[in-house]
């Protein structure tokens, strides 16, 4: 038995369970799980920081388990060290032959080392490293144990969590505790059983740890005391809750499809309300409700979003996939035998339906036309000044729309007569944002002006348009339907984003309160989708000039910029999260010097070409001497050596030298065909040739040479395959793991 173990002191070997509860009023569903994530991160952390977690659980990803309902965060670390063990740390010291004299006496170094440490000269060791022998000195720091270290962890723990908001209290030295919900309870338990001991630590407001827990809060308002984990969930199921949001899950897809298959329907499938259900219930019970089938008359998206953004319903429909008067609620619950809940429910939803009935009448009494002198009064962005109603941000969009309906009808991608649609949708694409309808659900914004449309009689095609015309809201999301609602979607969107960094509001990296950055990934998407051969910095251009004609004042060229790198780095995101093109590709297509603009049809077609054609040995050869070619010209040349002058091929020597050259040319000039016929793979395919004649020169020749006239005009062939390396991609920025650099070491190495 150890000295330790003798002392009552649990040894180094010794685990024990951990579970931590924070109970608190309910935390809105949005923001339930990325709380429990967050959780179990932050703890994991410290648990390592803090030594306390087995060498087994320090390999696994996340060797904590994370629990969640809208009334508590939990934790359960199965195995942790029941005490921490102690630390050993080596503190390197001078060299031996600096601290030791030739007599084998301690220098004045050793003394200063030792005394700087609080250690005597007699506690100094030597120690071997790979710059040779040096002195040390060994100190241990004793370990605490797992309750104390728990303490003061956890305290910090529930400090330092993020929320998107929070509430605040009031400490008494002045300082703010700030959670997203009160917390009115704390279970932080190490051991189990008789071994079970509360971790004594609590927050403002006098709420303090201990070994105690509650049910669902309708049944659960009697303490139930805990000694185990096992026995906590036991207790938990028997006060109705469901613990795990797994099986909550589960609950909730069982039951609901239960209730519409005695019915012989289906569910309107909704994943994001199952996620808010999941998140919002404890112990959830589905019931089928019923409404009036008059209210059917009524469009599908308006009774979809009534039930589903304002009740939180499921929505039940029949094989043929039409809405029936029918609605799934999912109760908080064991039962509602009565059946009182859900006429409650009913007669709530009846109300709804009915302001949605009389919103829709009174709507239609005004054209969305007739609507248009209404947008003047409705604020689009305030920053903008007397140019930020929505009225303006309809004319800008017009003259965008213009812009690139010539463009598309130039290039085949849009075709005739359906430029009139455009303009016709993009003038009444925001008229819905005056309506009765769209101020009480204005989740239905550009929805409602597309069915308000189709019952005047406006064109399919316009109608349609300006029913998709805010989609895809991200990368992820449906675009629209036809070409008619991308432009019109695009048109929106570019005015969005130029705008937006016109005004100042450009996102941070932690902040895009007006989502200009989801505005810019829906440009990238329905450019890529629909194919549009643009320009998209021609495009942004024109909307800041628009701007910057109609008196907004702000600088052009810092902006212009601004927009340029913005728009750039969604497509990259966009390239390689959705696309799933590797980060180097995507660089490298992101860096070709062809052509002066920027189209982001051509950069994805580049990035797949390279993709293709990246893993030949060839071209991987290639890409690592265009890499060693850049690094020369950066790092041991100058830029006047080699730009701005002409290569003269007389001077150069026969052999490796010109036999590069004429490689150079030749595949120059068939690259040259390829991009014209564009065929980008096949000018790459033609580049890659080039390994041979490269690899053979710089084995064999000198480009730093000692004549300045020589090394000059070898740099400016180096500066012309340069040149030709990153015509359709920057091939210097293809990587290759775990390169052999061969290359002979006189022409400069990669570093």
């Amino acid at each position: 038995m150890t000295a330790r173990k003798k002392r009552g002191v649990p040894s180094q070997t010794e685990t024990r369970p951990f579970l931590l509860e924070v109970g608190c009023e309910e935390i809105p569903a949005r923001f339930l799980r990325d709380a429990e994530r967050d959780l179990g991160e932050r703890l994991l952390a410290g648990l390592r920081e803090d030594r306390l977690l087995p060498e087994a659980a320090m390999g696994t990803e996340l060797p904590v388990r994370t629990y969640s309902t809208p009334r508590r965060l939990v934790v359960h670390v199965p195995k942790l060290f029941a005490h921490q063990p102690d630390k050993v740390e080596e503190i390197l010291g001078p060299p031996v032959k600096v601290a030791v004299d030739a007599a084998g006496n301690y220098t004045r170094a050793a003394e200063s080392f030792a005394q700087k440490n609080s250690a005597g000269l007699e506690d100094l060791i030597r120690t071997t490293t790979p710059k040779g022998e040096y002195l040390a000195l060994r100190r241990t720091t004793q370990g605490r144990p797992a309750q104390a270290v728990l303490e003061k962890r956890l305290r910090v723990l529930l400090w330092n969590l993020d929320f998107p908001k929070s509430m605040y209290w009031e400490q008494t030295e002045g300082a703010k505790f700030r959670f997203v919900r009160p917390i009115r309870w704390l279970l932080a338990l190490l051991g189990e059983e008789e071994n079970a001991r509360v971790v004594p630590f609590g927050i403002p407001g006098n709420v303090n740890a201990g070994s105690i827990t509650f049910g669902r809060r309708i049944t659960g308002r009697k303490p139930l005391s805990v000694s185990s984990f096992k026995f906590y969930m036991k207790k938990l199921e028997q006060a109705f809750v469901e613990l795990d949001p797994a099986k909550r899950r589960s609950r909730v897809i069982e039951e609901t499809q239960e209730v519409v298959r005695k019915a012989r329907l289906k569910l309107v499938q909704d994943d994001r309300l199952l996620d808010w259900v999941v998140n919002s219930t404890e112990w959830p019970r589905a019931v089928l409700g019923n409404f009036d089938e008059r209210f059917l008359h009524l469009p599908r998206e308006i009774l979809i979003t009534v039930m589903r953004d304002h009740q939180k319903y499921f929505s039940v429909e029949d094989e043929q996939g039409n809405l029936r008067p029918h609605f799934v609620a999912v109760l908080n619950m064991d039962a509602d035998e009565k059946g009182l809940i859900r006429q409650g429910h009913q007669r709530v939803l009846a109300a709804r339906f009915r302001d949605a009935e009389f919103f829709w009448n009174a709507d239609q009494r005004v054209s969305l036309r007739d609507r248009l002198p209404f947008l003047e009064q409705v604020t689009y962005q305030a920053e903008l000044g007397v140019q930020g109603s929505y009225a303006d941000k309809v004319q800008r969009m017009q003259t965008l729309a213009r812009r690139l309906c010539e463009h598309l009808e130039a290039q085949g991608t849009l075709k005739a007569g359906q430029r009139g649609h455009v303009l016709r949708a993009v003038e009444l694409c925001k008229c819905d944002l005056t309506t009765q309808m769209v101020q009480e659900f204005p989740e239905l914004e550009g929805i409602v002006g597309g069915l308000y449309a189709r019952t005047r009689d406006e064109a399919p095609e316009v109608a349609d348009a300006i029913y998709d015309h805010y989609l895809p809201r991200g990368a992820e999301d449906k675009c629209p339907r036809s070409i008619v609602g991308a432009v019109v979607s695009m048109a929106d969107k570019i005015d969005s984003v130029a705008s937006g960094f016109a005004a100042g509001l450009e996102p941070t990296g932690s902040s895009d309160p007006f989502a200009i950055r989801r505005q810019a990934n829906g440009i990238i998407k329905v450019v890529l989708e629909f194919s549009m051969p643009i320009d998209l910095d021609l495009e942004t251009g024109l909307a800041l000039e628009v701007l910057l004609n109609e008196g907004l004042r702000f600088d052009l060229k810092r902006v212009t910029a601004s927009v340029k790198e913005f728009t750039r780095e969604r497509l990259s995101s966009y390239l390689e999260n959705v696309t799933g093109l590797r980060y180097d590709t995507v660089r490298a297509a992101m860096g070709a010097r062809y052509g002066l603009t920027f189209k982001p049809l051509q950069v994805m077609a580049r990035a797949k070409a390279v993709e293709e054609i990246r893993l030949s040995d060839d071209f991987v050869s290639l890409a690592q001497s265009a890499k060693r070619i850049r690094n020369i010209l950066r790092k041991s040349a100058k830029p006047e050596d080699y730009e701005g002058g002409t290569l003269d091929p007389e001077r150069l020597e026969a052999g490796p030298e010109r036999d590069l050259f004429s490689a150079y040319e030749r595949v120059r000039d068939r690259a040259t065909r390829k991009r014209a016929e564009g065929d980008i793979y096949g000018a790459l395919e033609s580049i890659a040739t080039l390994r041979s004649p490269v690899d053979d020169f710089f084995d064999k020749v000198l480009v730093m040479a000692e004549d300045p006239q020589v090394r000059r005009n070898r740099l400016q062939l180096l500066f012309a395959l340069d040149g030709l390396f990153t015509e359709d991609a920057d091939l210097s920025q293809i990587e290759k793991p775990n390169v052999d650099a061969s290359t002979s070491a006189r022409n400069e190495p990669d570093k």
